[in-house]
């Protein structure tokens, strides 16, 4: 039975169970005299044919070619088309001059931009590669006030032509009534000092021991602190109080100058500089009282800010001209 089912070489005892063995032995040592089973032979017949079609293959690729050409014309259109459906931003951010489509949003961000970038700290100015690192500088508390003309170029300052454009077009009606909402400084687009509102300063640059200093100059204290805090040469972005003629001011609020009486500036200033000194020595207490080293000439100071805060001070009209002084001659 095993014998029936063999297959024998023609050409020598070769025998095998499987006839794909039996030609690959013919094929291997008696090419010579069976050339009809040659694997590489008939492979290398088969060969032309099959490069004979790929020209055909290969000229059907230039029209390929022609429709990608117009699948890419097709795709700037739609870019230009989604950016035509986009809408163009009308208010735009006074300090970073980010954009908005509407004016609910912008007033929002207002509130909290301080015309810096997130990474760069909002008291020393320095700039930072991650949050991690701004954050960990903060938590140090360690740095040094400076003003605001030390930071970095603000934020989405690409938004500026458009800002500008929005001037210009004065044609416009609603345009023009959108550059109300655009930043009321001189010079858009270069680096502004971003003057701060009236009642929303700094006073991160007023160290303790500045405040200490002044709380111990008797009818000067009031005066210092305000000069400090309006007046520093350092931080122009706090001098938002201008002397014009005779009895008046100019006076930045709600991001505009506007023209205001000497005396009730003088006044106002008066309150509410000895109200925040006043908060100051209750929220420093024990330290003060320890530094000051006199529990009495400490009781007296507060005792005096709160008599001058109530106008029921016999030193307040000094201390009244000499901040609307102040003011006049800065």
């Amino acid at each position: 039975m095993d014998a029936e089912k063999r297959h024998k070489c023609a050409w020598c005892i070769y025998s095998t169970k499987r006839g794909f063995d039996l030609k690959r032995h013919q094929n291997a040592k008696h090419k010579d005299k069976f050339p009809e089973i040659n694997i590489n032979q008939n492979s290398s017949e088969n060969v032309s044919p099959e490069r004979e079609n790929v020209s055909p293959n290969l000229e059907n690729v230039p029209p390929n070619r022609e429709n990608v050409s117009l699948n890419l014309e097709n795709v700037a259109s739609d870019q230009e088309n989604a950016q035509q459906s986009v809408p163009k931003k009308h208010f735009y951010c006074k300090k970073c001059y980010k954009g908005y489509n509407n004016k609910k949003y912008l007033v929002n961000h207002e509130t909290k931009c301080k015309g810096i970038d997130n990474l760069t700290c909002p008291r020393c100015m320095v700039s930072f590669t991650t949050r991690k690192h701004k954050s960990r500088h903060i938590k140090a508390d360690t740095c040094k006030a400076r003003s605001i003309i030390h930071a970095r170029t603000p934020p989405n300052v690409q938004n500026i032509q458009n800002i500008q454009n929005m001037i210009n077009n004065t044609n416009n009606t609603n345009n023009t009534n959108n550059t109300q909402n655009i930043n009321t400084q001189n010079n858009v687009g270069t680096q502004n000092i971003i003057i701060n509102n009236f009642g929303t300063e700094r006073i991160d640059h007023i160290t303790y021991e500045d405040v200490m200093n002044m709380l111990m100059q008797g009818v000067h204290t009031i005066p210092k602190y305000i000069e400090k805090k309006h007046f520093d040469k350092d931080f122009p972005e706090n001098h938002n109080i201008i002397y014009t003629k005779e009895n008046k001011c100019q006076v930045f609020e709600q991001d505009a100058w506007k023209e205001k009486n000497l005396s009730l500036v003088s006044s106002k200033l008066v309150k509410e500089n000895s109200g925040a000194l006043l908060l100051f020595c209750n929220d420093n207490e024990i330290r003060l009282a320890h530094d000051i080293q006199n529990e009495e000439i400490f009781d007296f100071i507060k005792y005096k800010l709160m008599k001058i805060y109530h106008k029921d001070d016999d030193k307040y009209k000094e201390i009244y001209n000499m901040v609307k002084d102040i003011i006049m001659n800065t």
